[in-house]
């Protein structure tokens, strides 16, 4: 009979989250239920286990855990997890997980599950509600906003498990997944020496080299030829090679629907950020990771202008409905496909230089045309003058995130990562959360000097759960400063409703029926109630000390908001 000691066992929890450390994720951000107990045990043994774990932060809506870790995921660069309370909490996660879905960010969305059993084992049902949070199929909520879901169904699988959502969350194009955890499993003693799981690495490949070679001869022959883009930016190295494409050849550039710092808002070749009635003399588009590249009920391209389309997804095949026909649609990496252009391009020949330069003097001349800032009226204290000002006293080294309300084409973001637009699913309750993940993921990488900014919407700020949001900032030691742009109105809401309205019933009501959001409670309180810093601005000429104080209090560790009261 052998005397060597027998193996340590461990639960399956702490498989669970040594595979996810393992995996390369940092944090876990947990809004905690009756299936926790098990990660909570893990947690509470790391002492005398001496493993890292996934940094635990506690959050108190489901929603914010989504949104923090998607942040996170942005400014990390990988794969966050966010973990709830079996199927209610699951359904509080929808929303987050579409924002994350059409925003191509690899999150790990996982949830416990109600005990399988009645009883017997450990975890087993032991309270009334263990009957009615269970369902037939609790990943079928969010099934189609995630790339991949799961159950657990052994604990010998739990390390497989986390490994596999991890390859799936990041392998191209990124996204959320799911994972569900009954608790039983959770509570399973698994051996100690289990091996270690290995990510599979998925490396991209290069583009066609064909088919970038026709498109550079389509942009060679073209007299007007326009880039848009709302996320080449996102990736490292595509707002380099974008830059340098756009410099070389004089290429227009409209940022729509900017997610990302895609070219230096001020570079010469910047042209906006609507296509509305920038694409009308364009004799090709060029669509660089850009679901939406115009709107046609609005936008009319000319018929003979082809459009050639760059993403690693350019069809965006989870889309139900997506009507631009394309030339080509060549599927790579946009920094990779841009960089394999401007090789492919080269130097503007002797018989290009000329158009090149004429094309380069019409940009010139639509840039002093259109983007000037001195018209703008700041005797209204508008949420177009409170971007301006909020542009020019903020920091450079800000980062910003933005759920709707500041005015991007008034800023002046020359790097990535200084910028984070809203998502194209419109899932709002996203700014706040994600600006938090950011702060989170910075102060893990030491990063002190770069204060966070959410700029939103006051029926943003509302969705956005904000006690919850003010209290992780409070608890977690992440200070950022929230801008609320209180118009007492769901601006897109009215209008909408004008738009389609204009001389309807709906008009004689300027539009505010179901959009009103008036009276306005006082936001800068509910900061002030967590220990932070609020206050209240109804001009533009004290906005100016208002946001330096700010600044100071997160400096200092506070938190900090601004109501900007401004008019319609």
């Amino acid at each position: 009979m052998s005397n060597a000691p027998a193996a340590r066992s461990k639960i399956a929890a702490e498989a669970w989250l040594e595979a996810l450390t393992e995996g390369g994720v940092d944090a876990l951000y947990a809004v905690a239920g009756t299936d926790f107990p098990s990660i909570i045990e893990a947690y509470e043994r790391r002492p005398e286990t001496a493993i890292d774990l996934p940094r635990p932060y506690t959050v108190p809506h489901e929603n914010l855990a989504v949104s923090m870790a998607h942040g996170d995921a942005l400014r990390s660069g990988k794969a966050q997890a966010a973990m709830v309370h079996v199927s209610v909490g699951t359904a509080n996660m929808v929303c987050g997980a579409l924002n994350a879905a059409r925003d191509a960010v690899p999150v790990l969305l996982a949830a416990g599950r109600t005990p399988l059993t009645e009883e017997g084992e450990p975890g087993t049902r032991s309270r009334f509600i263990h009957w009615a949070q269970e369902m037939f199929d609790q990943g079928g909520m969010l099934r189609e906003a995630v790339k991949w879901d799961y159950e657990l169904r052994s604990a010998d699988q739990v390390e497989d498990v986390a490994i596999r959502a991890l390859d799936i969350a990041e392998a191209p194009p990124p996204g959320p997944v799911y994972l569900s955890l009954p608790r039983e499993l959770l509570a399973r003693e698994v051996r100690a020496d289990r091996p270690k799981r290995s990510r599979s690495r998925v490396v991209e490949g290069a583009p066609d080299g064909n088919a970038i070679d026709r498109l550079a001869g389509a942009i060679r022959a073209a007299e007007y030829p326009v880039i848009v883009t709302s996320n080449a930016g996102r990736e490292p190295g595509g707002c380099a090679a974008l830059t340098a494409l756009a410099e070389a050849w004089a290429l227009p550039v409209v940022q729509f629907n900017a997610r990302s710092v895609n070219l230096p808002f001020e570079h010469d070749m910047a042209i906006g950020f609507d296509t509305k009635d920038l694409l009308r003399g364009a004799d090709l588009i060029l669509s660089v990771a850009c679901d939406v590249p115009w709107v046609p009920h609005v936008t009319s391209p000319r018929p003979t202008a082809p459009l050639w389309e760059i993403d690693r997804d350019p069809l965006f095949v989870n889309y139900p409905l997506r009507s631009f026909g394309a030339s080509e649609s060549i599927v790579a990496s946009p920094a990779m496909a841009l960089a394999a252009l401007a090789a492919a391009l080269g130097a503007p020949a002797e018989d290009a230089v000329r158009r090149v330069e004429m094309r380069r003097a019409k940009v010139a001349e639509l840039r002093a045309r259109r983007l000037s800032r001195e018209s703008l009226d700041r005797s209204r204290f508008t949420a177009e003058v409170a971007s301006a000002v909020l542009a020019e006293r903020l920091p450079q080294q800000a980062v910003i995130v933005n759920e709707y309300s500041f005015r991007t084409d008034l800023a002046t973001f020359s790097e990535p990562g200084q910028f984070y637009g809203f998502t194209p699913a419109g899932g709002l309750g996203f700014g706040f959360g994600a600006a938090l993940g950011v702060a989170a993921a910075d102060k893990r990488a030491g990063v002190s000097d770069r204060p966070v900014v959410a700029m939103l919407g006051d029926g943003a700020y509302m969705f956005n759960n904000p006690v919850a949001c003010h209290w992780a900032s409070a608890a977690h030691g992440l200070p950022m400063v929230t801008v609320v742009f209180n118009n007492r109105r769901w601006g897109a809401v009215r209008n909408s409703t004008l738009a389609m309205y204009p001389q309807g019933a709906a008009a004689a009501g300027d539009g505010m029926f179901l959009a009103d959001l008036s009276p306005a409670p006082d936001y800068a309180a509910i900061c002030r109630a967590h220990g932070g810093v609020g206050e209240a601005v109804t001009n533009a000429e004290a906005l100016p000390a208002v946001i330096d104080r700010a600044l100071t209090a997160v400096a200092g560790g506070q938190q900090a908001l601004i109501d900007l009261q401004i008019e319609n």
